[in-house]
């Protein structure tokens, strides 16, 4: 529980930190500044060195960055104070009841800055200071001090408010001497290792990806201090990235480059969000050291922690039987079909040669789809696979469509296939495929197959699970029951009345 000293601490930081501005505007030529924007010669540093081609391709990735900055940063100003607070306090709560925070001795974490809307550490740090462990001892803290404009940072250690000074840009941050004249311990310099880094950014992915502000002080800190750590043997530090809700953005958005350094885990307000093994296992050790339990009790819960984190790859759940023969026609509703009673299995039921005869493509995509799923083959019940036979008349076409409830791979047999999909930001990756060659469809993306061969074509595709669902994009659209209003038609395809009718038309509409 906290003291009234340790309440008075807390409100001093905070205090300090809300009455120090941060100031934004155009800095004086200067060492200390804890900004981290980017200097003017940080890309071409890199790009110096690079071949024509990779310089291309950098310019590209530090585009992407800056695109995704402005973005970021127009979210973060546009947050509402109220929930910016309430987020603030749910992060630092989450953080100082994390197993990880509170076994950590020696730590780095940096001094927010409320004009960079930056999550609050004031609490945080406020506890690092104040607080100690059951035997009394304190944790020690590392703070940055920027010390020129090269992505030169250092971590200093401090043991007080006190000493942190303003800079010229209103910036809080480590004395460079103590009281006594004495230089501050740096954290590459010192005999142990810190067991913990809090770390800020800009924008985070659940992959680990960190965006920082354009400065390379972060990364090029994290780099030096994880070599020094691998050149002394010692244990690489947790890396824990502390995030509002809107600076969370999907995989793949954060550029990357050989410098960028990735983090362990992720605090947002809903909680902790662990990707490294590293942090799995941190959080693991952490229970099991302050928990007091029996052996037996540690390695139920240890075992228990694992297998929570154990990711499901299958799209149906796992069966709890041999086999569950699916009784189709049953009027029991559940999610999936229930059991054939055992006494009315035969050999049969386990057996299905539907995808031995060739389709019928006398139709209007000249092309037919024969389905091996549960509801053709009923022993596939709850085993999670399934597979088609497609079969392709001369320019016939597997239509766009996707599968909800299932990834898909498939071979070409015979003939070529043009074989595409879509993504969700509607990139499009396609290939031309001939007899033997494979392919696959991730889960609920748009994709067809189109039969660009002088013959026929046949392939055979395979699903993460028993009834993996299809959906044709055009047969929704335009032949659904009941219609789709042609209002809606006609505005999302940007077309009159007459186009939506010739088309309805096609479908027999």
């Amino acid at each position: 529980m906290p003291t009234r000293t340790h309440t008075y601490m807390s409100g001093r930081l905070l205090v300090a930190l809300m009455t120090q501005p941060c100031t934004l505007a155009a800095p004086p030529p200067l060492a200390s500044s804890i900004l981290r924007r980017p200097p003017p010669s940080f890309s071409q540093r890199f790009i110096a060195t690079m071949t024509t081609n990779n310089q291309d391709h950098l310019d590209a990735l530090f585009k992407q960055k800056r695109m995704l900055r402005t973005k970021v940063r127009k979210a973060l100003k546009s947050m509402d104070p109220v929930l910016r607070s309430q987020e603030d306090d749910a992060i630092q709560s989450i953080v100082l009841e994390a197993p990880w925070f509170k076994s950590s001795q020696r730590l780095c974490a940096y001094i927010s800055c409320a004009a960079l809307r930056e999550v609050d550490t004031s609490k945080v740090l406020a506890e690092i200071l104040q607080g100690s462990d059951k035997d009394g001892v304190r944790k020690k803290l590392y703070v940055p001090r920027v010390e020129d404009k090269n992505s030169h940072m250092r971590m200093l250690h401090i043991s007080s408010v006190d000493d942190m000074v303003a800079n010229s840009m209103d910036i809080l941050e480590p004395a460079a001497v103590d009281a006594d004249g004495n230089e501050r311990e740096d954290v590459l310099q010192a005999s142990d290792p810190v067991d913990l880094l809090l770390l800020p950014g800009l924008a985070f992915d659940r992959s680990g990806r960190r965006l920082g502000r354009g400065g390379g002080y972060y990364d090029t800190f994290l780099r030096n201090y994880q070599e020094l750590v691998k050149a002394r043997n010692w244990k690489q530090p947790l890396l824990v990235a502390l995030s509002y809700s809107p600076q969370i953005v999907d995989e793949g958005v954060i550029a990357v480059t050989e410098h960028d350094v990735s983090v362990d885990a992720l605090v947002s307000p809903a909680g902790v969000i662990p990707i490294s093994t590293t942090a799995i296992d941190r959080s693991v050790a952490a229970m099991l050291t302050s928990s007091g339990l029996s052996f037996h009790q540690l390695f139920c819960l240890a075992l228990s922690v694992l297998l929570l984190l154990l990711p499901s790859h299958s799209a149906d759940p796992d069966p709890l039987q041999d086999f569950c023969v699916a009784d189709v026609n049953s009027s029991l509703s559940v999610n999936g079909f229930p059991c054939k009673p055992t006494s009315q299995i035969t050999s049969d039921d386990f057996f299905f040669d539907g995808l031995s005869k060739e389709g019928n493509t006398t139709n209007l995509n000249k092309a037919t789809v024969t389905a091996g799923n549960v509801l053709a083959f009923p022993g596939l019940n709850t085993l999670g696979i399934s597979m088609n036979r497609v079969d392709f008349a001369p320019g016939g076409i597997n239509p766009p469509h996707w599968h909800p409830r299932a990834s898909e791979s498939g071979v070409v047999i015979e003939g070529k296939l043009l074989v595409g999909f879509v993504t969700t930001k509607n990139v499009y990756y396609s290939k031309v495929l001939s007899a033997g060659q494979m392919f696959v469809v991730p889960r609920g993306l748009v994709h067809f197959q189109l039969n660009v061969g002088e013959g026929k074509a046949l392939a055979f595709t395979a699903f993460n699970s028993h009834l993996p669902g299809s959906a044709v994009l055009s047969f929704n659209m335009f032949a659904s029951t009941p219609s789709i209003p042609d209002a809606v038609l006609t505005k999302a395809f940007q077309v009159d009345d007459d186009v939506i009718s010739s088309i309805r038309s096609k479908f027999g509409v």
